[in-house]
């Protein structure tokens, strides 16, 4: 039997973000026609900004991955299901089972899936005979998983997201919606993360300053925080200034995340221009581009605060809740 595939899935070269996966997805479908900053932006995720106060690498993923990429795709009108867990769990094997049943019809739709593999990838085939899923990863030639090696990953975590149908949008709602969002990601901690070890929005840029301070922190993982984040924002940015075309009165917060933007983009080269450009060696030149971005966003947030005041009174305490 030969194998099922699905012509002209792949993932674009990045960062194997969700966001990456999704926009493969979407686009594929031919539910969505727009940018991967848009989509980046009209989901929020450009705006989630957490980080693990030792600057570990695992700070660009840690968040509930269930909780927001339902928000995310129902921002969008996209009907989901998704699943998850631990690989070292004694029922793991009949999720695993389930898994893969439902990824092979997701296929069998025309539908690619989402799936994590030490980072996030998308399935575009299967071969029964062989038992293998097909993926890509945006490193070019789709890659091979056997069914039994799904879920066992390097890190403890299984989890997939499948995509239903997609329902008519308002893309003005979208966007007023993914500002609130913003706002929220800003202004609150994730429930899920304990204080102590975590710090998300405008208090992860306070952790990440004592971080690079004291010199406690990896690294390593501090050097992927930033390459990560500089992509985060840049998208960001555009994504406001997209929305300045529709609201001129958004102008003032495009320029304070432009300049937000270009903050962590000379983090980047300042890491580009250093002996070992996979290490922090240096933290101190961080330092002050990390304060002048916080700033930056900072105001940048407030002023689509003050554009939405009214939508964000009628929220009282709770911005994020639709």
């Amino acid at each position: 039997m030969a194998p099922t595939m699905l012509t002209g899935l792949h993932m674009n070269p990045g960062l194997n973000t969700y966001i990456d996966g999704l926009h493969a997805v979407l686009t594929h479908k031919g539910w969505l026609n727009c940018p991967k900053y848009a989509l980046n932006g009209m989901t929020a995720m450009s705006f989630r900004f957490t980080v693990n106060r030792r600057l570990t690498a695992e700070s660009t993923t840690c968040y509930n991955w269930k909780a927001e990429h339902f928000v995310a795709a129902d921002l969008l009108g996209v009907l989901t299901s998704q699943h998850a867990g631990f690989h070292f769990q004694p029922t793991f094997p009949l999720y695993q089972e389930y898994a893969i049943h439902s990824l092979k019809q997701a296929v069998r739709n025309d539908t690619g899936a989402l799936i994590w593999k030490d980072g996030f990838v998308v399935v575009a085939g299967f071969d029964d005979e062989r038992e293998v899923l097909f993926f890509s990863d945006g490193s070019g030639e789709l890659r091979e998983l056997p069914f039994s090696q799904f879920g066992r990953n390097e890190s403890p975590y299984w989890y997939y997201q499948l995509y239903e149908d997609m329902g008519e949008i308002n893309r003005f709602e979208i966007y007023k919606e993914s500002l609130l969002q913003a706002i929220n990601k800003w202004e609150s901690h994730d429930i899920m993360l304990p204080e102590s070890e975590y710090a998300c929005g405008r208090a992860a840029y306070a952790a990440m300053g004592e971080a690079l301070k004291n010199g406690d922190f990896d690294t390593s993982g501090g050097a992927e925080t930033i390459r990560h984040y500089a992509v985060s924002k840049q998208d960001s940015a555009k994504y406001v200034r997209m929305l300045a075309d529709v609201w001129p009165l958004l102008e003032g917060a495009v320029h304070a995340f432009d300049q937000a933007a270009d903050g962590w983009s000379r983090m980047v080269r300042v890491l580009e221009d250093s002996p070992n450009r996979l290490r922090i060696s240096d933290p101190m030149k961080f330092f002050p581009l990390l304060m002048e971005s916080r700033h930056w966003e900072e105001e940048g947030i407030q002023r689509i605060r003050s554009f939405l005041s009214e939508d964000v009174h009628n929220r009282f305490e709770q911005i994020g809740l639709r």
